[in-house]
């Protein structure tokens, strides 16, 4: 069944505000507040818009598609698209500009049993077109009285950044430290665009659907931008579309990736294309494996020559992490994968070998277990020549440590599969939490030898408060980086050596994070601020 509006009215602006209108989503749901929200796009290129979005209809919410745009000078359309519904709008503009006749012809489509509920509602539809329009002719009639005076409107030439997954755990925090610390417009896209509030930055942020097992998706999504930031998770199993389309289009790239297949794919991927200039890759830029290779390279300074490499992370509970982080945590608890061990691969077993570590103050000793398949295992021995590289990570709860010891039991012994264990050990962390802290930090010890002198050196990023901010600190700053023109050049960024120990230091200060070292079994000596922490700290208080 069809019911068919039509509304005409007087508009005194435009063609060119009128097309601009129907194709700029901006204002949507700023001008419209009252009757929509939510905004996600799905296309929006000059000549087609596709987008969803949530429709507040006298109370009545339903989630929306929409789609339109030009049909020639004087013609247009548009649609929303309900699960109840379809309401078509052909639009046309008659007239000189500045006395324009702009008539549009709304018709709803909709099953036989729902028209006494529409023919009922007919006075409710006609009284939110008309507010619609009101809002829409004032804006369009501002803009032309402006134009006439010989306003000049500035276009924005802040850069465009795409993160995706930047509605998840860590990628809100990129997404944040983005914001504050960076002019940058951000579009967050992910499969759901699922919509975050970010007070005062509002109107920097966009939400896009886009899907990264879709390489068509996000060649469209990314077209136009600077830059592509990669904080989707799990990565075990995930493609490269997104490097591939960085490669495409010349964009830099970054992700926090710390699978170690992903990792090895991604930069076969990119050693094997011609990466052309400007087109810089950040590959595996988190705390594993980008800051632990940070660290190391700083004791080889010391420890020329490096034989072993032992990992430990022990974040806090106090801010359960999203599921991603959990599946990939989870993904080889009580499976085996190897790892190297004096220069050969040695099979492990996921969440075994528990060892007690100590971390500085206020972290204090830790235990920790041999737990998952990371990246290092793949970029040490390929950076430093690492013959033994471990990775451990514990909680900073005994009795969560033992919780996910008996998942890892029950899962060898009854092969239960990792998307089971995800909402088990997610359950645990979100009891676990008020018992946690936000404390937590990475500590990587290096050993080897400087001549025949055998040594070790280890170094801990760490924070007594507001720890989880961690993993997402690196891809942040590289971003910030990357856009001052900081990080130049084309294809894989060596991941030891893009920033120097000092430039670090002075960054992870600015953000409350610190550096600390200590030789063999001394105490930890805290690595102070520099001239690189006056600049972060300068560029902060400008911001």
């Amino acid at each position: 069944m069809q019911m068919r509006l039509t509304f005409r009215h007087i508009l005194r602006s435009s063609r060119r505000f009128v097309f601009e209108n129907i194709m700029d989503l901006e204002h949507v749901c700023v001008v419209h507040r009252r009757w929509f929200r939510n905004l996600r796009v799905l296309v929006q290129r000059p000549d087609y818009v596709e987008y969803r979005l949530t429709g507040l209809f006298y109370g009545l919410k339903q989630e929306v598609l929409a789609r339109g745009g030009p049909v020639d000078p004087d013609h247009y359309w548009y649609e929303f698209i309900s699960a109840i519904a379809r309401m078509r709008v052909e639009g046309r503009l008659d007239g000189e500009d500045g006395n324009l006749t702009q008539t549009e012809v709304i018709t709803f489509h909709f099953t036989v049993v729902l028209v006494p509920i529409f023919w009922s509602l007919r006075p409710l539809f006609v009284r939110q077109k008309r507010d619609i329009l009101a809002a829409d002719t004032a804006l369009l009639e501002r803009e032309y009285t402006l134009d006439q005076r010989g306003f000049q409107r500035e276009e924005s030439s802040a850069p465009r950044v795409i993160v995706y997954g930047g509605n998840g755990f860590f990628g809100r925090i990129i997404v944040d430290d983005l914001l504050r610390h960076t002019t940058a417009e951000i579009e967050i896209a992910s499969r759901t665009a699922q919509r975050i509030e970010y007070p005062g930055f509002e109107y920097r942020v966009r939400f896009v659907e886009s899907d990264l097992h879709d390489q068509v998706s996000v060649l469209r999504t990314i077209a136009g931008a600077d830059m592509v930031i990669v904080a989707a998770g799990p990565f075990q199993g995930m493609p490269l579309t997104a490097l591939q389309a960085c490669i495409a289009e010349r964009l830099p790239y970054i992700d926090v990736a710390d699978d170690r297949d992903f990792v090895r794919r991604a930069y076969e991927l990119a050693e094997s294309e011609a990466t052309p200039d400007g087109m810089v890759a950040l590959i595996g830029c988190s705390v594993v494996p980008g800051l632990t290779s940070l660290l190391t390279r700083f004791a080889q300074a010391t420890i020329p020559r490096i034989v072993q490499t032992k990992i430990c992370i022990s974040p806090g509970t106090r801010h359960p992490r999203g599921p991603g982080s959990f599946a990939c945590l989870l993904s080889t608890v009580g499976r085996e994968f190897t790892a190297p061990a004096d220069g050969n691969e040695t099979p492990v077993t996921g969440w075994t070998n528990p060892e007690r570590v100590s971390f500085p103050a206020p972290i204090g000793d830790r235990t920790v277990y041999r737990v998952v398949d990371v990246a290092d295992h793949f970029i040490q021995p390929r950076y430093f020549g690492t013959r033994t590289v471990e990775f451990r990570i514990g909680s900073e709860l005994s009795a969560l440590n033992l919780l996910l010891s008996a998942v890892r039991r029950v899962r060898q012994s009854f092969r239960i599969p990792v998307s089971w264990l995800v909402p088990i050990g997610r359950a645990l962390i979100h009891v676990a939490a008020p018992f946690g802290s936000t404390s937590g930090g990475v500590m990587v010890e290096v050993t080897g030898y400087a001549g025949e002198e055998h040594r070790s050196e280890t170094w801990c990023v760490f924070a007594g408060d507001g720890a989880e901010r961690i993993p997402s600190m690196l891809a942040a700053i590289a971003a910030d980086m990357v856009l001052r023109r900081e990080i130049t050049g084309s294809g894989i960024v060596p991941l030891p050596d893009w920033i120097t120990r000092d430039q670090l230091v002075g960054e992870l200060a600015a953000r409350g994070i610190r550096i600390a070292v200590r030789s063999g079994r001394e105490e930890w000596r805290a690595v102070g601020d520099t001239a690189g922490g006056g600049r972060a700290q300068a560029r902060l208080a400008s911001s």
